[in-house]
């Protein structure tokens, strides 16, 4: 069997599918000229929240029926540039909004990991501020909820301190001062006390093979980076070695 003709056109990278249940961003509407007026609003889904906004058979955006109402739209309205424009930014924030309603089903997000995702998926970072916003109004998003219920599991795991856990939640996008007092709440209330030196124990016997110096170095700075205080490690680091030394000898 022959083999294929080479051919010079390049490879074109396909395109990921857009899910159907997503507004797409507008990439541009129909340019204003003399005579062209809205000719149809169409309901663009079931429950009749959306409008899909038409200039001759084009349609060229969709936004949201409440909206169209409050601004009045209408079928015959003139296409000009002020009515293109305002039409441009409330189907922008409409898709950021179907986006981060999205995005909040498959994952639980902080306001600003969901911010951080919507920019980052080509929404203007006005539109993601405010879509995040009215999601927090509706409770579809709460940053105080959400940062409890992370430090309370990672307290129950005995495997960080107070401040490791908040550096975790600050990762999540957790806001300082939240992550910091539920940090806090969390340890007080279901941390292990004795969570460093359980984790100094597991570890101390690894390690005495080591120089006396080299072995309290690894292990303080261990447990310092999971997020112990300084005076912690230090005692859970003397009271590790040493039963593990005594252990060694018998």
């Amino acid at each position: 069997m022959p083999s294929p003709k080479p051919t010079n056109t390049p490879y074109r990278r396909r395109k990921a599918p857009v899910s159907r249940t997503l507004a797409p961003v507008p990439s541009g509407l129909v340019r204003p000229e003399p005579g062209k007026t809205i000719t149809a609003l169409k309901a663009a889904d079931a429950e009749g929240r959306v409008i899909g906004v038409y200039v001759g058979k084009t349609r060229v955006a969709r936004v949201e029926t409440n909206w169209a109402m409050e601004a009045g739209l209408r079928e015959g309205d003139e296409w000009t540039q002020e009515l293109a424009d305002k039409i441009y930014d409330a189907a922008k924030l409409y898709a950021a909004y179907q986006h981060a309603l999205h995005l909040t089903t498959s994952q639980q997000r902080s306001s600003f990991k969901l911010v951080q995702k919507l920019k980052q998926s080509g929404h203007e970072a006005s539109d993601a501020q405010a879509a995040a916003a009215r999601l927090a109004d509706l409770k579809l998003i709460d940053d105080d909820a959400l940062a409890e219920r992370l430090a309370e599991d990672l307290a129950r795991s005995g495997k960080l301190g107070q401040r490791g856990i908040e550096n975790k939640l600050r990762a999540k996008g957790i806001e300082a001062s939240l992550a910091k007092r539920a940090a806090q709440a969390a340890s007080s209330e279901l941390g292990d006390p004795d969570a460093s030196l359980v984790l100094a124990r597991k570890r101390a016997q690894r390690l005495l093979s080591l120089e006396p110096q080299v072995a309290r170095r690894r292990l303080y700075g261990f447990l310092v980076r999971r997020g112990f205080d300084h005076d912690e490690a230090s005692r859970a680091t003397e009271t590790a070695l040493s039963a593990a030394a005594d252990a060694d000898l018998q």
